[in-house]
């Protein structure tokens, strides 16, 4: 329990990371099927590091914690219209408040499933997992709802050692893909089960009559081939509905990807591969997969294949960007580029919505690409697009990177019209900002390291001082003592160890010393690194410039 609801913890702090909100505290709500399993896992996390940050949600909350909570909450909020008379209704209320606010889990029973909004959590812990999808849709809908800034992380618990569980579990996830599908749990997907009820009854039918794993194999293939095909056929609704009618950044955004589709990423790795190999090998377009006829590169063994792109066959090779003829092939394609070119680009083809592009129909620019390697705290690598229109207004910087998502064929460029300068302007701009950007970045992780290294020398000054104080408060006492012995041959042994006890304390007072100048050498051995690195280079690389119309 403790192992998965840390790991839990662990992938929503990196899906903040990733999205700039590392300093905030990750929150979870688990979600049980009775009081009893409730008040089991309260007592369990209290005796971890998650004692005192823990809510109880059920349908009464008639415990003395929640009391507690709902009179701190009354007095807070006395005399604002945010106590509206109802007790159930604040009652809900302060212990969300609670949650939001102070706690780290809440523990709910499926009372917390509908009616509030935790979009501040975006962790979901499905310790007993309910056999309609429905129910399970809803709780994760408490958390992934608008205003959710992160990714939701699922956590559902399993028990692997039941045949029956398993088949439920694997419906769940492949079948209704209600944790990692299309668009999740879409209300098109789930209405192939209506509300349910249904079948919910019949997995409760397989648990009562079931007795052996041939049993509850038969019955469960039953029941897959029965939702197969409705469900099967509502994806393709949902797909095709979204392809016909979204943008298409809408579409890369909820990561649709099928037989029919790529992510924008393999999408340009397919169309570079298609033009690199070209000549090489044979493609089956509706298939993304392709063989090779001879080899590309013949200083090296390259397997002919088939290779395909998404999920491949037992016989097929998994083409994706790390493989290592995907490499070459981009290693060859950025060997040919530079220059001056033309491109006439079609919309009308594409077939899809790019809201971007929309306002460029008809018009021509120019463009130029250009590869930043920025050397500073770190080595990085940026790529700085920018551009214009043939009457003089700049391109977003999503117009460009759009611009490649269209077909078209080359022209050759008769002449430039003086074109370099003013795109030589806008790309020193760019680069001005992207090295404001740095140096603030850079500002700011210096402030943290040296906010970190200001912490650690209080510290050890701290637990310095501290040896200090014992000691000398050990020192009177020993004092007191050798006044108090009653023979002088028990004040000469107090004595005694009067004197080593003062050595003790000379050696703690030059490890203090010692311990002050480490503190000041890591500082300055700090600040000369940081001083060596914001020396910044850069080199600069122009991979193209082109002349481009849309039409």
């Amino acid at each position: 329990m403790l192992t998965a609801l840390r790991r839990g913890f662990e992938a929503a702090a990196k899906a903040q990371g990733e999205k700039g909100a590392s300093n905030l505290q990750p929150k979870a709500i688990i979600f049980t099927e009775s009081r009893r399993t409730q008040e089991y896992l309260f007592n369990i996390l209290e005796g971890t590091e998650f004692k005192g940050k823990l809510v109880l949600f059920n349908g009464t909350n008639n415990d003395l914690r929640s009391k507690e909570i709902y009179k701190a909450w009354l007095q807070k909020h006395a005399g604002t219209d945010r106590i509206t008379g109802s007790p159930t209704a604040d009652m809900r209320a302060a212990i969300v408040e609670r949650f939001r606010d102070d706690a780290a889990i809440m523990i709910a029973t499926e009372a917390a499933a509908e009616g509030i909004n935790l979009q501040f959590c975006n962790v979901v812990v499905n310790y007993d997992l309910p056999w309609n999808p429905q129910r399970i849709e809803q709780r994760i809908g408490r958390c992934h709802r608008y205003g959710q800034k992160f990714d939701v992380v699922v956590v559902n618990f399993l028990n692997k050692s039941n045949a029956a569980d398993r088949r439920v579990y694997e419906l769940l996830a492949e079948k209704f893909k209600l944790f990692n599908g299309v668009f999740g749990a879409s209300d098109d997907v789930l209405g192939a089960v209506e509300s349910g009820v249904d079948f919910e009854k019949r997995i409760a039918a397989i648990y009562q009559k079931c007795r052996t794993a041939d049993q509850i194999q038969t019955e469960f293939d039953s029941l897959q081939k029965d939702l197969s095909s409705e469900i099967g056929e509502k994806q393709r609704e949902a797909r095709d509905n979204l392809l016909n009618n979204f943008d298409h950044e809408v579409i890369e955004k909820v990561k649709l990807q099928s037989h029919e589709t790529l992510s924008r990423f393999g999408e340009k790795l397919w169309r570079l591969t298609r033009h690199v190999l070209a000549g090489y090998a044979r493609f089956s377009e509706g298939e993304y997969s392709f063989t090779l006829a001879k080899n590309p590169f013949p200083d090296e063994p390259i397997h002919p294949g088939p290779y395909r792109m998404g999920k491949s066959g037992n016989d097929e090779n998994l083409f994706r960007v790390g493989h290592p003829l995907a490499q070459r092939v981009i290693q060859k394609a950025a060997k040919a580029g530079g220059g001056i070119g033309g491109i006439k680009l079609y919309y009308t083809r594409w077939g899809r919505n790019i809201a971007a592009l929309q306002p460029l129909m008809g018009k021509a620019g120019w463009l130029t690409c250009v590869k930043l390697t920025i050397t500073a705290l770190e080595t990085e690598d940026h790529i700085v697009f920018t551009g214009q229109t043939d009457d003089g207004k700049p391109l977003e910087n999503d117009q460009c990177r759009r611009l490649f998502d269209l077909p078209g064929d080359e022209f050759e460029v008769i002449s430039t019209n003086g074109m370099e300068k003013a795109l030589e302007g806008m790309v020193a701009t760019q680069i001005k900002q992207r090295l404001e950007t740095i140096s603030r970045r850079d500002g700011h992780w210096f402030e943290t390291e040296m906010d970190k290294l200001d912490k650690w020398a209080e510290d050890r000054r701290d637990a310095l001082k501290l040896s200090l104080e014992e000691q000398d408060e050990a020192i009177k006492e020993a004092k007191r003592a050798a006044r108090l012995a009653p023979t002088l041959p028990d004040k000469l042994e107090l004595q005694k160890n009067l004197r080593q006890m003062e050595s003790k304390r000379a050696e703690a007072w030059r490890a203090f010393d010692a311990g002050v100048k480490e503190i000041e050498t890591a500082k300055d051995r700090l600040l000369d690194e940081i001083s060596q690195r914001l020396q910044q280079r850069i080199d600069r690389q122009t991979l193209f410039t082109v002349q481009w119309e849309v039409q």
